[in-house]
């Protein structure tokens, strides 16, 4: 099917499931005006989970995607389905470019609006609260971060996320998350509530005012006395956020590690990250040959 051909498909929504979702983008796009808190999330099993929705990815094409087909876009960065799916969705029009149906040996150009529309079911994430631990008059907000929960929609989370929850249950709109946590690490998150707190807060970190520090259990028994390492990092998969050291062309990247005890086959460790790679911390950690104990890359 050529570029700009419409696919006109007439099933839609039936009984809460998709039997087709592309004709269900055309039957229930629209949202709640006002959703609340108890609309989206519910606990079982320990777990805070979101109930499932209808979701509607777009994004205009990467600098990366320019030139290649879609069908191949999506088989080789959008690893979370088969192959198989992939070609059904482009086909259907479920996966679209500017809002048109395409063939999967169609070419991204630059500016295309790249969309995908899924009937979302988020993974969980624990029930432990996100902690305000303190809001300044300024518009600057501390979060106890829980690990499980990432900072901002990405990927297959979108309202199980500190943002999300942030919005849906302390009633904050306007949010610029100022440094990051991984999914899986706990710790002090800072967030503005006003860009002009973030701006200022930002700058503080890059100029080394405010100092990130971080405690990690790894396996094995760490070695005494401050361990320094300085092995530049690059980037693996930039959609999977892989990374690893790489002598010749990874980035400057330095972190200062200390043990503070040792016991059944782990250690704790004092981290101080003096770069900002994504997952400086665990990289170098299984360079020097201590992975992180919960670490599943």
């Amino acid at each position: 099917m050529a570029r700009g051909q419409k696919h006109k498909l007439s099933e839609s929504y039936v009984g809460g499931n998709v039997v087709n979702p592309r004709g269900a983008k055309n039957a229930k796009t629209q949202e709640p005006t006002v959703l609340l808190a108890k609309d989206v999330y519910y606990e079982e099993g320990g777990l805070q989970r979101v109930h499932p929705y209808f979701h509607r990815f777009a994004t205009h094409a990467k600098g990366r995607w320019v030139g290649r087909t879609i069908y191949d876009v999506f088989t080789k960065e959008f690893r979370d389905r088969p192959k198989a799916y992939y070609e059904m969705a482009i086909e259907k029009g479920i996966i679209e470019i500017n809002a048109e149906t395409v063939s999967k040996d169609t070419v991204i150009r630059n500016g295309d609006l790249v969309t995908h529309f899924i009937h979302r079911h988020e993974p969980p994430i624990s029930t432990q609260e996100l902690r305000i631990v303190r809001e300044t008059e300024d518009g600057l907000l501390v979060v106890d971060k829980p690990g499980s929960i990432p900072v901002h929609p990405t990927g297959r989370y979108n309202y199980n996320t500190v943002t999300k929850v942030l919005e849906m249950k302390h009633g904050h709109r306007a949010l610029y998350p100022i440094n990051r946590l991984d999914r899986l690490t706990s710790g002090l998150l800072l967030v503005g509530l006003n860009p002009n707190i973030a701006r200022t807060i930002e700058r503080d970190l890059v100029a080394h005012k405010i100092q990130k520090e971080y405690v990690c259990r790894v396996q094995g028994e760490f070695p005494e006395g401050r361990i320094v390492c300085d092995q530049p990092i690059r980037v693996i998969a930039h959609k999977l956020a892989l990374n690893c050291v790489d002598p010749s062309e990874g980035k400057p990247s330095l972190t200062e590690f200390e043990k503070l005890y040792s016991e059944d086959g782990h250690s704790v460790v004092y981290c101080r990250p003096k770069t900002g790679r994504t997952h400086q911390i665990r990289v170098h950690l299984q360079f020097l040959g201590f992975p992180v104990a919960n670490d599943p890359l």
